[in-house]
């Protein structure tokens, strides 16, 4: 037998080999393929929430700013009333604001408003779904000194502030909240 007689039993033999063999390599390419735009979109979704929660974080907090600010800048100690509308809400007068819905917040809370202007009702975050949201609770006033006797002891009033915040879809909800105190 002549070596090329063997050449040509050797090719026939392995006719379709190279198919099935780049045809399972193709199907492992596209598996891995697929996974990683899976993956990708996977991580796209993520980032999106995480930076909706972000925007949500960064609106509540200014919202709390804008709620201590207000109270830091009134000359006098403000009156407190227990029906809505109030900026300053009485002590035990108002509801756990943690569990509130977006109702209720619109309802009852005060929008953010950093040029102060508190008669405005256009929209100063553009990012955000709607304007952040604060409420004002007084808490009992607390005296500065341990000193008894006599004289009329200083105290400081106190007050919590909690704010609310969607994000820039309106999914990602944050509610901060702080004790600010004043000596009025």
């Amino acid at each position: 037998m002549s070596s090329r007689t063997l050449n040509i039993r050797a090719s026939r033999a392995q006719r379709g080999a190279i198919l099935v063999t780049s045809l399972l390599l193709l199907l492992v390419l596209t598996i891995i393929g697929l996974t990683a735009m899976r993956m990708t979109s996977l991580q796209e979704r993520m980032a999106g929430s995480t930076r909706d929660l972000n925007l949500a974080f960064q609106g509540a907090e200014a919202a709390l700013r804008d709620g201590e600010t207000l109270i830091a800048t009134r000359i006098a100690r403000p009156e407190t009333c227990a029906l809505p509308p109030c900026d300053f809400w009485g002590e035990g007068a108002l509801p756990d604001p943690a569990t509130r819905g977006m109702p209720w917040w619109n309802a009852n809370g005060l929008e953010l408003e950093p040029d102060g202007d508190r008669t405005a009702t256009t929209q100063d975050l553009p990012d955000l779904a709607q304007d952040p949201r604060f409420v004002i609770e007084a808490l009992p006033v607390v005296t500065d000194t341990l000193t008894t006797g006599h004289e009329v002891p200083n105290v400081r009033d106190v007050y919590r502030v909690t704010a609310r915040s969607s994000g820039g879809s309106g999914n990602a909800l944050t509610t901060v909240q702080s004790t600010f105190t004043r000596r009025y």
